[in-house]
């Protein structure tokens, strides 16, 4: 198949499966069709999307799945060719035979099944996990309980909505716009989960007693700590304490008959995280979000929707693999723009890992962002899934922030004569150019940053060996470029902006709730300024507050875990 041929045929397949229903394909495929006649190839594609998929290999994707005729009621199979009209499976040897319809009651000679199940080892394999649900229905229970006890009262929904509102919520995190507001309905799973771990804490501050709030904590804490995606014994330990705690109290405090079976199951929690790991990795979210993609595919496809479904997710799992089988017989601009279109470029770094990916080492890159003596200098090697990274124009640094830049470098590398400006730079000095490139995120192993993201970093608090976590927000990310030894190397640096202490020290008024109370950013610029993206520890949830109408704002920081993603 000539060149420009097998592109066309390959746009056209990627092309239906992300954009066209079924009926539009033969449309597309005669365009095709009529346009090559025009230059004298009349009748090179193939008449039906099936040929065309066989044609160019895609049909290997679905090659693996089997339909069977399933029951509804005791959910045995059979084949699809079966000769029986009814079931005569028995779920126990004393219990009668099922004898349901294996097909509906149809005309002619084809006979329609009346349900049917599709299989594939691999989507088998990848559903065969322990899923974990986080316990939303306990959280809307609290709910209702303070209703009752006249805590919340729709006056106060709407001042918890707008404190609500003032909260920073980083990537990742669920945002609750308007359904605190609304009574909290029709609230999904991701957004109790940030209701329970970055708002609940804040805002019901001043609206539940002090031991109320107190035990609602002891739950927020023990979340905290399960939903980290990696966690030791020590804390899984601290988790079940806090929660065997918070339902005692909740006990005392409503009675028993408010007390329900999943107060009992959250009990189990650390037994399961011993067994199978953090929850983080076998949680329900990422199973209710595939059910989420799977309820937006088209199914007006002959057959049945269940086939239907199974085809297209197993489809759209190949797509990245598919193309990046013609990478041999298509030019890479091809290849790219087909990735584009299909929004797989994701997959690309899995596909094709660099080749940094065998040196590089996540237990060191972890290390660079929790040991504040395990200095980084911005050069080291990057998790392989952050490339490839998309670069803006080159431009120049304002002198205020090249002169942090020199300061870095002077002090990281422990030598201030080593690095020149580039003003006045010297022969024995390494050139240090005031030209960089912005990037507009990156993602590491997981978490996402970008310009106005906020974060903590780790540092060691002065004249101590105590480590502490500083939190700030970054004005922007880039890559600089230094020639040492004859060798081009590349840093990756954050230019950030950091919150000071507050000036009552020790004095912090919702450290309870989890939540740090800081002074505004500071406006001195200094080499501190830029930090190396390795150093980046984990995202921060942040709001601007005041304690009361002539204080000053404060920046009220709710830390929050970091993830690994490796």
């Amino acid at each position: 198949m000539p060149l420009y041929i097998r592109f066309v045929a390959v746009f056209i397949v990627i092309f239906h499966l992300i954009f066209l229903v079924e009926s539009s394909e033969s449309i597309l495929i005669e365009f095709c069709n009529t346009l090559l006649s025009l230059c004298d190839m009349s009748g090179a594609l193939p008449l039906t999307i099936n040929s065309l998929k066989h044609k160019t290999g895609f049909n290997m994707a679905t090659d693996g799945m089997t339909v069977y005729i399933a029951c509804s009621q005791c959910h045995s199979i059979y084949p699809l060719e079966t000769s029986q009209r009814v079931y005569t499976f028995k779920k126990f040897s004393q219990s009668a035979i099922c004898n349901n319809n294996l097909f509906k009651v149809s005309t002619g000679n084809y006979s329609l099944p009346a349900m049917i199940y599709p299989f594939n080892s691999e989507v088998r394999l990848a559903t065969k996990i322990l899923q974990a649900r986080f316990h939303v229905q306990d959280q809307f229970r609290m709910i209702q309980i303070w209703r009752e006890c006249n805590y919340i009262i729709e006056k106060n929904q709407l001042t918890m909505q707008e404190l609500a509102n003032g909260i920073v919520v980083p990537c990742g995190y669920a945002r609750i716009t308007k359904k605190i507001a609304d009574g909290f309905s029709f609230m999904k799973a991701d957004e109790w989960k940030s209701w329970c771990v970055i708002y609940s804490p804040f805002v019901l501050k001043h609206v539940l007693p002090a031991k109320n709030l107190e035990n609602w904590i002891l739950f927020v804490d023990a979340c905290r700590l399960l939903t980290k995606p990696s966690i030791n014994d020590k804390e899984i330990d601290e988790a079940h304490s806090k929660l065997q705690l918070f339902c005692t109290r909740f006990q005392t405090l409503y009675g028993k008959s408010a007390v329900t079976p999943n107060m009992h199951l959250h009990l189990h929690l650390g037994e399961c995280v011993h067994d199978f790991g953090p929850i983080y990795a076998f949680w329900l979210f990422s199973f209710k979000r595939y059910n989420g993609l799977l309820k937006n595919i088209e199914t007006n496809q002959k057959g049945g929707f269940e086939s239907t479904m199974m085809k297209r997710f197993l489809e759209r799992t190949y797509i990245g693999s598919f193309i990046q089988s013609f990478v041999n017989h298509l030019p890479q601009f091809a290849i790219d723009f087909l990735h584009r279109i299909s929004n797989s470029q994701d997959q690309l770094a899995a596909l094709h890992p660099s080749s940094t990916a065998s040196t590089f080492s996540l237990s060191d890159f972890v290390e660079y962002s929790l040991n504040p003596c395990h200095s980084a200098l911005g050069c080291e090697l990057l998790p392989p899934s952050v490339f490839p990274i998309k670069l803006d124009q080159r431009i120049t640094m304002c002198k205020g922030h090249y002169e942090c830049l020199l300061e870095f470098y002077r002090h990281a590398y422990g030598s201030h004569d080593l690095f020149g400006h580039y003003s006045n730079c010297e022969s024995n000095q390494i050139f240090v150019n005031n030209r960089i490139e912005k990037m507009k995120r990156i993602s590491l192993l997981g978490q996402e940053y970008s310009s106005g993201s906020y974060f903590r970093t780790y540092y060691l608090e002065n004249n101590s060996e105590d480590k502490a976590a500083f939190p700030g927000r970054i004005l922007y990310l880039f890559q600089h470029l230094i020639t040492i030894n004859e060798t081009v190397i590349t840093h990756t640096f954050a230019f950030v902006e950091w919150y000071s202490s507050y000036s009552l020290g020790s004095y912090q008024p919702m450290l309870n709730e989890g939540i740090e109370l800081w002074n505004e950013p500071s406006s001195v610029l200094n080499y501190e300024c830029i930090i190396p993206v390795h150093r980046l520890y984990s995202p921060i949830a942040i709001a601007k507050y005041r304690f009361t109408i002539t204080s000053e704002f404060k920046r009220l920081v709710t830390p929050l875990p970091q993830k690994i993603e490796a």
